[in-house]
């Protein structure tokens, strides 16, 4: 009556090794209940297996939260707009007006205006200028007042090289170059006059004065 009790797992067991065993005739009882047991785990149907665990849905994100309107906003959190930042001013390019005017001194000095460039805070010539004399080896240009003039009568007046400040020149020598004067020209005037050692006369070999009319406009 024992082996009625046996589970199915443990029948099955006892099965395999009856396979392998004579039955003996005072154990016919027990191979029938055992038969039976058998017979019974056979016709059990399997259990169903258990249901998959449900797919929780996905979630949808949550809404963000709308932006506040205008009328919710403070005034004081608002801030004012920023003041439109004034234009820079423009500088006026410099007015270059080229030219080719000679002007020569008795002394041996001559001289080339090849342009006038007519800045916001100077007039800058370019020039050229040679000397040839027998008598001395050197002269001055800037020994005396040196200047620009315009038609109103206002003076430029030279700016001295520091490391020329007379502008001297040696016998045979041509220095090219830029002399420039301190000072803007009106926009409208038409000519200037360019004086070298002003009240010196040309023949001076020291120091000879001379006086060049520069045109900047026709007519």
């Amino acid at each position: 009556m024992t082996d009625t009790h046996l589970s199915c797992a443990t029948t099955r067991s006892h099965s395999l090794h009856l396979a392998a065993t004579p039955v003996r005739k005072g154990s016919a009882v027990a191979v029938a209940a055992v038969a039976l047991m058998l017979a019974a785990c056979k016709d059990k149907a399997p259990e169903a297996p258990p249901p998959a665990p449900a797919v929780p849905a996905a979630t949808a994100p949550a809404a963000l939260p709308a932006a506040p309107s205008a009328a919710a906003v403070p005034a004081a959190a608002v801030p004012a707009p920023a003041p439109a930042a004034a234009p820079a001013a423009t500088v006026a390019a410099p007015k270059r007006v080229p030219l080719s005017i000679q002007g020569v001194a008795p002394a041996g000095v001559t001289v080339r205006v090849k342009a006038v460039e007519i800045g916001a805070d100077a007039t800058v010539l370019d020039v050229s200028i040679s000397f040839a004399n027998r008598i001395t080896d050197t002269t001055m240009l800037a020994l005396a007042d040196t200047y620009l003039q315009d038609e109103s009568g206002a003076r430029l007046h030279i700016k001295r090289p520091d490391n020329n400040r007379d502008i001297t020149i040696r016998e045979g020598e041509t220095l090219d170059g830029q002399l420039v004067f301190m000072g803007a020209v009106a926009p409208s005037a038409r000519k200037l006059k360019l004086v070298f050692n002003e009240g010196n006369q040309g023949d001076n070999i020291v120091a000879p004065g001379l006086v060049v009319d520069l045109p900047l406009q026709g007519g």
